[in-house]
């Protein structure tokens, strides 16, 4: 029997911090 092929970790996105308005 072949081994199942491990499947690869999807490197998740880093949110982008959003800029606060400056007042």
């Amino acid at each position: 029997p072949s081994p199942s092929p491990s499947p690869s970790p999807s490197p998740s996105p880093s949110p982008s911090p959003s800029p606060s308005p400056t007042p």
